[in-house]
């Protein structure tokens, strides 16, 4: 168990996760105004498959790295050498199944070379997520922080000079994000390599272990992630690029805000990893989830205050439709707060596939509430759509996480006096 306070590996990896905002942001605004709704459209809809197929390709072993190394179960050498093994093998699916997915979903903008650059950051992201997962599994926060924000100052940096400088557009933006992989990619190999005896080799025991495991978290993250991106998809397919563009900039500014909850999910697998006693971290769990939703409807209230200035300001005045689309997803993004605290927790103890029981269904809510509503109502339908599939997942995973920890089911709305603890710690560092 680590001996730094929760705040200081929090605010570690908010810190980390507020730069790479800050990197995200600048790439957006730099897109936005120089290829306009439509071409940022397409570069997010290119990206939508490579995010996926991540997502499923990962087999989950980030997580089973950090439950399997902060359990101690078996030597740390061993579980390294089988997770860059598992690597190279989960890296060839993944990139067969993206050339799949692209000859199947194919779109006339679509080049063989815009096809072929997002393919090729597959193996090096999911190298960059598994490493991650070691050293959040080690509780060394900051290696796993310092992957995180490198991939988008490099993107960052990359976009201004391909982009802006030699004015290369789509493709430009394409090669900046491609790059940025493949250089933080490798250096996560060389780092991994240097404090680890690594072997291409699997154990069988470890390797059984950690892709049954892993196969959960892999599973519930697909899962989880196909809901906040099928609406891309499907608003690509029954609508036009531009709406896809307005959409997504509406969608990617409101997404930020999970920031904050993500850092504190991540902090709390990490812990509850190397935890035995959980009963410990129950009541701590539920209090940083109502925390976390008073943030979160603080800065939505400044977002729908001045977005409606800013947006047209920085991004163009093309995006002025997007102020609409924020203002309808806020509610969603502000629900889906409490799920992504407290499903750090169960993730944190083996239990990831809780998730799956109500994400699921709401997956299968969102598709068809999309089917019925973009034909009519566009990018505000899709929407409406994943307000109500947010809404409806995080009530469920809710009702089962009072279940297992055995927690009162209204305990999520008794806010107290120590709801405020953690706007106290803050102010004394950052004030006193």
């Amino acid at each position: 168990m680590a001996k730094r306070g929760f705040l200081r590996d929090f605010i570690g990896v908010l810190n980390s996760n507020v730069f790479s905002i800050i990197c995200g942001v600048l790439v957006v605004i730099l897109l936005t105004n120089i290829l306009g709704p439509e071409g940022f459209g397409l570069y997010y809809a290119l990206l939508v498959i490579p995010i996926i197929v991540v997502s499923l390709t990962h087999l989950g072993i980030r997580g089973a790295s950090i439950f399997l190394i902060g359990q101690k179960k078996y030597p740390e050498d061993k579980i390294v050498s089988t997770v860059i093994t598992t690597l190279i093998f989960t890296s060839i699916i993944g990139v067969a199944l993206s050339s799949i997915a692209y000859y199947y979903l194919y779109e006339p903008e679509y080049t063989i070379t815009l096809i072929a650059l997002v393919i090729i950051i597959i193996p090096f992201k999911l190298g960059i997520v598994y490493i991650g997962g070691v050293y959040f599994g080690k509780d060394e926060i900051k290696k796993a922080n310092r992957l995180e924000w490198s991939i988008n100052l490099l993107n960052l940096l990359l976009a201004m000079i391909l982009v802006w400088w030699y004015n290369m557009g789509l493709l430009g933006a394409i090669i900046a994000l491609t790059a940025a992989n493949i250089f933080v990619g490798i250096y996560a190999l060389y780092s991994i390599s240097k404090e680890f005896s690594v072997q291409i080799t699997l154990i069988p025991e470890i390797f059984r272990h950690m892709i049954k495991l892993g196969i959960m978290y892999a599973f519930t993250f697909f899962i989880v992630q196909l809901n906040y991106r099928i609406d891309i998809l499907l608003l690509e397919k029954l609508s036009t690029i531009h709406e896809v563009g307005i959409y997504s900039l509406g969608v990617h500014i409101a997404e930020q805000l999970w920031q904050v909850p993500f850092a504190i999910s991540i902090v709390l697998f990490s812990r509850t990893a190397n935890l035995k006693d959980q009963s410990k971290i129950t009541n701590s769990s539920i209090i940083l989830a109502r925390q976390s939703l008073i943030i979160i409807i603080f800065l939505s209230i400044i977002a729908i205050l001045i977005a409606p200035f800013v947006i047209p300001l920085v991004f163009g005045s093309d995006f002025e439709a997007s102020v609409n689309i924020l203002n309808l997803i806020l509610p969603g993004v502000i629900v889906l707060v409490v799920f992504r605290v407290l499903s750090g927790q169960l993730a944190g103890i083996g239990k990831p596939q809780y998730a799956i029981y109500v994400f699921g269904p709401a997956l299968l809510l969102n598709i068809f509430l999309n089917f019925l509503w973009i034909p009519v109502h566009g990018a505000i339908g899709a929407a409406w759509a994943s307000n109500i599939s947010y809404a409806f997942g995080t009530i469920g995973y809710w009702v089962i996480f009072s279940k297992v920890t055995g927690v009162n089911l209204l305990e999520i709305f008794k806010f107290s006096k120590a709801d405020i603890s953690i706007f106290v710690d803050l102010k004394k560092k950052f004030i006193s």
